[in-house]
């Protein structure tokens, strides 16, 4: 009798433990009522690629599927948006926050794009007037500021036409580096690789790498979206990194010009709350 009872009171114990652990750490959803107004949304970085723009809890949602994913419309006229969310209260050392996700959806063969807005929880917020662009940012005394607290990507060239998206562009050394490759083509074949890192400088990690397609093989007359990804895989030294396009060698290679005379530098370090 007495070790059943003791059985059962550490049971119990144990459970209580697992409640006072894991419970704080369970993000609570709430309502808030978000207003705002994109001040860009007539500019050609909207309207020339996207079809619709609107503030979500979550990234999504995928290309042309606005009505299946509810969120907040923002007038593409205008720039106004107003409604009501049901984000995810975040807690951290710094307070209670939630993101909101300003998403530009195009019923093209092109994907979604982000601005992700981590702002102080409030049952209502108003965001004032801003300027889309495809990043991460914190709300912080009435205005926005670059979030380096978490890994942002980023986009080099354009989304309508040959372009790379690096993923993370502010790594820490866990990280591992994506770099995916965007171009449009009638030809299937291409050659692409990423060389070995080494030091140049004394204090500055380079890193070549060669992107061409095959000039030996028939092309097709319709050109499509080709997509390939490269990586610097984890742990990564911390410094200064340089990212070069070099031609490639050998006979019947074409370059796809992602970077070509051009000089990309990103650090791995830390992240930072702002």
């Amino acid at each position: 009798m007495k070790t059943a009872y003791l059985f059962r009171f550490t049971q119990h114990l144990i459970t209580v433990m697992v409640l006072l652990i894991w419970g704080p750490t369970k993000a609570a959803v709430r309502p808030v009522h978000v207003t705002g107004t994109v001040a860009n949304i007539q500019s050609w970085e909207i309207r020339g690629y996207y079809t619709a723009v609107m503030v979500r809890t979550k990234a999504g949602p995928p290309r042309g599927a606005v009505e299946r994913f509810p969120g907040v419309l923002v007038d593409m006229k205008t720039g106004r948006f107003e409604g009501d969310l049901d984000p995810e209260v975040i807690r951290n050392a710094f307070g209670q926050w939630v993101d909101l996700h300003v998403v530009a959806i195009s019923t093209l063969d092109i994907p979604h794009r982000v601005m992700v807005i981590r702002a102080p929880y409030a049952t209502s917020l108003e965001l004032g007037t801003f300027e889309w662009k495809p990043s991460h940012y914190r709300w912080k005394q009435g205005e926005l500021v670059i979030d380096t607290a978490v890994p942002r990507d980023t986009l080099i060239g354009e989304p309508w036409g040959i372009h790379v998206v690096i993923s993370p562009i502010n790594p820490v050394p866990t990280d591992s580096i994506k770099f995916k490759f965007h171009w449009m083509t009638g030809n299937p074949a291409y050659a692409a690789s990423m060389g070995g890192l080494y030091m140049k400088d004394c204090c500055t990690f380079l890193c070549d790498f060669t992107f061409a397609e095959r000039t030996d093989t028939d092309s097709y007359t319709e050109s499509w979206w080709h997509r390939e990804t490269l990586s610097l895989p984890s742990p990564l030294e911390t410094g200064r990194y340089w990212l070069r396009q070099t031609p490639a060698a050998g006979e019947h290679l074409r370059d796809v010009d992602f970077l070509l005379n051009k000089d990309l530098y990103f650090t791995v370090g830390d992240r930072h709350e702002p």
